[in-house]
């Protein structure tokens, strides 16, 4: 894809410090999943897993899972005035619409009010809210899920950084009103349509980094002497390497038929990206671990890219579902 290889020649060439949302908008790819009517590229957002594949391997942490494949296809879907006014402006890099999806642990609640609607409860771990314009977040309506978008001004939250280098917020909703209109005209397939997707982004890329930990370990380990000679001429280190470069390709290849599932129907669907998931957690694990054991010491310093990979790993292990979660509903969906 020349495009991904040009964005990640212009993510190679950028300077310490350098704005990299500036530089997202700038190559188009905030803009990728939006229709044309809002200022989009009318791309599937299954394109937008090549700029995760890009930014993941080079420990760049930023939320454009969270704010443009998730929020911004979300918001994207419903159509309306909130997507005419705010996507020309998050695809510009002006704007910014988190997501804070539903949690099993502190759930919101929503329910009518004579100025519109009121909602009580909470989410944890919202990526980004504390720093977004605005925030979608579902709520339960008796048996119903539905979504709300609320000006960030309106709630009251806690952020907080994560392991991965992003940073998160817990929000209180303490009985807050918001008008009818905040409600946006979704139905629960559309916000499962889009956890499967986010569920399928992250594998790939989790695979993207994989392919760097493999690649990084192999030339540490052909550079690093004991004994006099590299360590990779070493039996036991070649075994190590083949079976993480095994690992390896096995995330891939489930990445990849996780992201041609989201064109199937959902109970397909469901089953590939549930079986990428358990696959990427297992593998994530395995290549991530035997990556800092392979560097000793130096593999949990900041000043190798190995530290960052390996914590990135680990928060994808149970992010939008563990590997048990994943592996039950795999079997549930016989």
């Amino acid at each position: 894809m020349e495009w991904k290889d040009a964005l990640a020649a212009q993510f190679d060439r950028l300077s310490a410090g350098a704005d990299i949302w500036s530089a997202l908008a700038e190559a188009g790819a905030l803009a990728l999943p939006f229709s044309e009517a809002h200022g989009g590229l009318a791309l599937s957002p299954k394109n937008g897993f090549a700029v995760l594949e890009i930014l993941g391997p080079r420990a760049i942490a930023t939320p454009y899972l969270e704010y443009i494949l998730l929020a911004g296809t979300l918001l994207d879907r419903s159509g309306g005035p909130h997507a005419a006014q705010w996507l020309p402006r998050v695809a510009a890099g002006e704007a910014s619409i988190a997501f804070a999806s539903l949690d099993d642990k502190e759930a919101a609640y929503a329910a009518p009010d004579a100025a519109g609607w009121r909602l009580s409860g909470g989410k944890l771990l919202a990526i980004g809210a504390a720093e977004a314009d605005a925030v979608i977040i579902t709520a339960q309506i008796d048996s119903e899920v539905t979504a709300f978008l609320i000006p960030r001004s309106a709630l009251v939250m806690h952020s907080y950084p994560t392991i991965d280098g992003r940073r998160a917020a817990d929000i209180l909703l303490d009985d807050v009103v918001v008008p009818n209109d905040a409600r946006l005209p979704l139905d629960p397939q559309d916000i499962d349509d889009m956890i499967d997707l986010a569920t399928a982004a992250i594998c790939a890329e989790a695979s993207a980094i994989m392919v760097k930990l493999v690649s990084d370990t192999r030339d540490y380990c052909v550079q690093r002497k004991q004994f006099d000679q590299a360590i990779s001429s070493f039996q036991v280190i070649q075994h190590r390497l083949v079976d993480m470069h095994i690992a390896s390709r096995r995330a891939a290849a489930a990445a990849a038929l996780a992201a041609d599932a989201l064109d199937h129907d959902p109970k397909d669907r469901a089953k590939a990206i549930s079986a990428a998931k358990v696959t990427i957690a297992e593998t994530g694990r395995f290549v991530g671990q035997n990556a800092v054991q392979l560097h000793g010491g130096m593999g949990m310093t900041e000043e190798l890219i190995i530290s960052p990979l390996f914590k990135r790993l680990t928060v994808i292990e149970s992010e939008f579902g563990t590997r048990d979660d994943h592996l039950a509903r795999y079997m549930a969906l016989g």
